[in-house]
C-alpha cells in the first residue's frame, strides 16, 4: 500500500521522537569530553607532531602552572607558604600518596637559596641571572610554579581550585591581586568559553530565530516543525561527536548552529513554496505541489551545501575533517526529515489564511526594475569589485595561537599578559640535544657543546634567556691549568651525584642508546613574533656552534621543537587547506549544479554571485592583514555551499519562468518578486541566528559568527543584484538555450 504524505510525516516525526531522548543525552556526553589542543588537531604524521610527542615522552615534561601576585619578589616569604600549604592541602604532594594532584612546587625563591648554597655557592647576582626568564623576571620579580602529576592533569579543574583556595585561605589575595597561568588554566577557560558558547548563547540565538520565523511564517505549525527538525539536526550533530570516538573542541562549537540554520533555511523555503501555492492555486492540494516544486532545488541545494562541507576533507587537520562528514551528513538528514515531515502535516492541518510577511512588498518590484536598468554598471561593479578584492588572497595569513582562542578582556588573558610583562614569557622553545652512545665526545666535550648552544639559545631574539641542566650546575672552566683540572673533576662528581636529579627535573635523558639534553628558552605570547623566521634562525644558530668544530654532525644531533613549531606547521596546514577545501567545493558545487541544471553556462554563470561573498571578503582580509584562525577558514566552503542554497532556488525558479516566450529581464523580474522573499528570510534567519554567538568569549565562535554574518550579507547583495544584472544582461534568446 502506498504511504499518503501524512503517514510518511508520521512516521518521520516518530522516528524523530523515539531517537531525541538518545541523542540528548549523547549531546550532553559529548559536552563533557569538551577537550581543547592545537597540538592534537594536526595529522599524527607529522614530522613537528612526531618530533614533539617523542620530546614529552623522552623528558617526561609534565603540566605545569605559573603562579605570581602583586609584590611577589625573589624575597617573598609568602612563597614558602605557598608551597608548604600547597603541598598540606595535597596531601603532601606524589611522593607521598597515589592521588596526589602535585608531584612538587618549584619557586624562585627556594631555587635561588638551592644555587647560593653548597656546592655551587653562587653570588645572588649570578643565582638570579641564571634563573632569569624562568623563575624570576624584571625587577626580581619572582613566581610558584605548581608541577602536575598525571592525575592533576587529567583532573585540571580540581588542581586550579585547590591553588585558588591556597591563594584565597592562607595568603588573604583576591582574583585581582593574584595571577595564574600555563597550559592548565588557559585550556580549562578555553573548554569553560566553548562550553558556554554552546550552552547559554544557543538559548538567545534560538530565541531570535523563533522570533524571526514568527515574523516571517505567522503559522505555529510551520514554527514549530522548522525548528523541531532543526533541533533535533543540532543536537544529532553535537551527539555523534561522542558516537564516532571523537572528543569535542573548538572546531566542533560552531557546527550545531551551522546545523541548525541549515535545517531551518530548508524549511522556510518549503514553506514559502506552499504559501506560494497556496496564493495562486487555493490550500487544496497545496502540499502536493510544494513538495512537486520544492524537492529538487531543496535537494540540490542540501546536496550542494553538503559538497561545500566535504570539500573540508582535504584539511590534513583531523577535527576538521571530522567537522566535515558529522555537519554533512546532518545537513542532508535534515533535509530529509523537513521533506517527508512538513508536506504532510501541512496537507492534514493546513494553517489558516493569513497576511502574509512584507517581504515580498513592492520592495522587490522596484529593485528589479533597478536592476534591469542598470545592469551593466551593476554587472561591471560587481565583476570588478571581486577581482581586485581577489589579488589580495595572496596576502592571506593564519593563525591557531592558543592565546587567540580567548578574547582579549578574557580574565584568564589578563593574567597571562601580566605573567608575562612581570616574571616571564610564556611560550616554551625546547631544542634536545643528542649524543648517540658511541659517540667519541667526553663529558665535557659534552657540556662545553650543551653550554654554547644553551647561549646561542638564550641570545636569539626575541627569547629572554634559557634554561638547561647547567643552571644547575658550577661554571665550565676554560683553561688547561691545575686549578681548571681540579674544577672539571669536581663538575664531573657533582654530574654523577646530580644526574638523577637533573632527570627528575626535565633537562636530562639518558639511555642505553643515546643521552639527551634539554634546554628551554620563552618567546613572548603577546608578541608580534615571526615563528617561521625565529625557529628558521634557532635552527641555523645551533647549526653554527656544531660548524664551528666543537663536535662533528655525526656525533650529536640538534633539534628544536616544543608548541611554537607545532602551531607554526599548524598554520601553514591552515593557509593550505582553505585553498585546497575552497577550490575543491567549487569544482565540486559546479559539478553538480551543471549536471543538475544540464547546463555549463548556466552552472559556471551560478558560481560566480557564490564566489563573490567569499572573495571580496576573504580578499578584503588580506589586504587589511587580518589573520585567518581555525573557525574562519571553515567558514569558506561553509558559507559558499549555503549561499548556493539561494542560487539554486532562484535559477530553478528563472528556467521555469523562461520555458515560455518571457523575456530574460522579464523572467528576472518575475523570479525576484517570487524567490526574494524566501532568499531573504533565510539570509535574515541564519545570519542573525549565528550573529548572536558574537558575543561568545571564545574567539573562532566569535570570528565565525561575524563571518558567516557578512559572507551572508554579500551573498543576499549577490543573489538579488548581481546575478540578476548577469541574467539580464543576456538576450532571449541565449536565455533560452540556456534554459533548454
Amino acid at each position: 500500500m502506498r504511504l499518503t504524505l501524512f503517514h510518511r510525516s508520521l512516521i518521520a516525526l516518530a522516528c524523530i521522537l523515539v531517537a531525541a531522548p538518545l541523542v540528548v543525552v549523547g549531546a550532553g556526553r559529548s559536552l563533557e569530553s569538551m577537550y581543547n589542543s592545537p597540538v592534537m588537531w594536526i595529522p599524527p604524521e607529522s614530522e613537528e607532531r612526531r618530533q614533539f610527542f617523542d620530546f614529552v615522552n623522552d623528558f617526561r615534561t609534565p603540566d605545569v602552572i605559573l603562579v605570581s601576585w602583586q609584590g611577589c619578589t625573589v624575597d617573598d616569604e609568602r612563597l614558602d607558604r605557598f608551597a608548604v600549604t600547597l603541598a598540606r592541602a595535597d596531601g603532601g604532594h606524589a611522593g607521598v600518596h597515589s592521588e596526589a594532584l602535585f608531584d612538587r612546587v618549584l619557586t624562585g625563591r627556594s631555587s635561588l637559596e638551592s644555587l647560593q648554597s653548597p656546592p655551587l655557592e653562587l653570588s645572588r647576582r649570578q643565582a638570579i641571572e641564571r634563573l632569569r626568564g624562568s623563575l624570576i623576571g624584571p625587577g626580581d620579580v619572582s613566581c610558584a610554579i605548581a608541577v602536575l602529576t598525571v592525575k592533576g592533569a587529567v583532573r585540571r579543574d580540581e588542581a586550579i581550585a585547590m591553588i585558588r583556595s591556597v591563594l584565597q585561605d592562607e595568603l588573604g589575595l583576591s582574583a585581582q591581586q593574584s595571577h595564574i597561568g600555563g597550559a592548565p588554566v588557559i585550556g580549562k577557560a578555553i573548554d569553560d568559553a566553548s562550553v558556554h558558547s554552546m550552552l547559554w548563547l544557543s538559548l538567545p540565538s534560538t530565541a531570535v530565530i523563533v522570533l524571526l520565523c514568527c515574523l516571517f511564517l505567522r503559522s505555529w505549525r510551520m514554527i514549530l516543525l522548522v525548528l523541531g527538525v532543526g533541533f533535533f539536526g543540532e543536537q544529532l550533530a553535537i551527539s555523534l561527536v561522542d558516537l564516532t570516538g571523537n572528543t569535542m573542541n573548538a572546531v566542533f562549537v560552531v557546527m550545531s548552529p551551522l546545523v541548525f540554520v541549515l535545517s531551518a533555511s530548508t524549511g522556510i523555503h518549503l514553506c514559502n513554496y506552499y504559501r506560494d501555492e497556496v496564493d495562486a492555486r487555493g490550500r487544496a492540494g497545496a502540499s502536493e505541489r510544494m513538495l512537486r516544486i520544492g524537492w529538487k532545488p531543496c535537494l540540490l541545494s542540501a546536496t550542494t551545501t553538503a559538497a561545500g562541507l566535504l570539500s573540508l576533507l582535504v584539511s590534513e587537520i583531523t577535527a576538521v575533517r571530522q567537522f566535515a562528514m558529522i555537519s554533512a551528513g546532518c545537513v542532508l538528514l535534515t533535509t530529509l526529515l523537513m521533506l517527508l515531515t512538513l508536506p504532510g502535516v501541512l496537507q492534514r492541518w493546513p494553517p489558516g489564511t493569513r497576511v502574509r510577511s512584507g517581504w515580498t512588498g513592492n520592495w522587490l518590484s522596484r529593485l528589479a526594475s533597478v536592476v534591469n536598468r542598470r545592469r551593466s554598471l551593476i554587472a561591471f561593479v560587481g565583476l570588478s569589485l571581486m577581482t581586485v578584492a581577489a589579488l589580495g588572497l595572496g596576502r592571506l595569513r593564519t593563525t591557531v595561537q592558543v592565546f587567540d582562542l580567548l578574547t582579549a578582556d578574557h580574565p584568564v588573558i589578563q593574567d597571562h599578559r601580566w605573567l608575562e610583562s612581570q616574571v616571564v614569557p610564556l611560550v616554551p622553545v625546547e631544542t634536545v640535544v643528542r649524543f648517540d652512545a658511541a659517540s667519541p665526545l667526553t663529558l665535557f666535550d659534552r657540556l662545553r657543546l650543551v653550554r654554547q648552544i644553551h647561549a646561542s639559545a638564550a641570545s636569539q631574539p626575541p627569547a629572554r634567556g634559557a634554561t638547561s641542566a647547567l643552571t644547575f650546575l658550577p661554571s665550565l672552566p676554560t683553561s688547561n691549568s691545575v686549578r681548571a683540572s681540579m674544577q672539571r673533576s669536581v663538575i664531573a662528581e657533582r654530574f654523577q651525584r646530580d644526574r638523577v636529579s637533573l632527570a627528575e627535573l626535565g633537562y636530562l635523558r639518558e639511555t642505553p642508546e643515546t643521552q639527551s639534553w634539554r634546554i628551554t628558552t620563552r618567546v613572548p605570547a603577546f608578541e608580534q613574533v615571526d615563528a617561521s623566521a625565529y625557529l628558521s634562525d634557532l635552527t641555523a644558530a645551533h647549526e653554527a656552534v656544531i660548524d664551528r668544530g666543537l663536535a662533528r654532525r655525526d656525533d650529536v644531533s640538534v633539534t628544536v621543537t616544543g608548541v611554537m613549531p607545532v602551531i607554526e606547521g599548524a598554520q601553514q596546514m591552515l593557509l593550505k587547506d582553505l585553498i585546497g577545501s575552497f577550490f575543491t567545493a567549487m569544482l565540486v558545487i559546479a559539478a553538480v549544479i551543471i549536471i543538475a541544471l544540464r547546463s555549463i553556462r548556466l552552472g559556471l554563470l551560478a558560481m560566480i554571485p557564490n564566489v563573490f561573498p567569499i572573495f571580496v571578503l576573504f580578499g578584503g582580509m588580506g589586504w587589511m592583514d587580518r589573520p585567518l584562525d581555525i573557525g574562519v577558514m571553515m567558514t569558506a566552503s561553509v558559507a559558499l555551499g549555503i549561499a548556493v542554497d539561494d542560487t539554486v532556488h532562484f535559477l530553478l525558479y528563472w528556467r521555469r519562468e523562461l520555458s515560455g516566450d518571457t523575456a530574460p529581464a522579464v523572467a528576472v523580474a518575475r523570479t525576484m518578486t517570487h524567490c526574494g522573499n524566501a532568499i531573504t528570510q533565510t539570509t535574515v534567519v541564519c545570519g542573525l541566528g549565528l550573529l548572536v554567538f558574537a558575543w561568545s568569549d571564545f574567539e573562532p565562535t566569535r570570528r565565525f559568527a561575524w563571518m558567516m554574518f557578512l559572507l551572508l550579507s554579500a551573498a543576499l547583495v549577490a543573489d538579488l543584484v548581481l546575478l540578476p544584472a548577469l541574467l539580464c544582461g543576456r538576450q532571449a534568446k541565449t536565455g533560452k538555450r540556456m534554459a533548454e
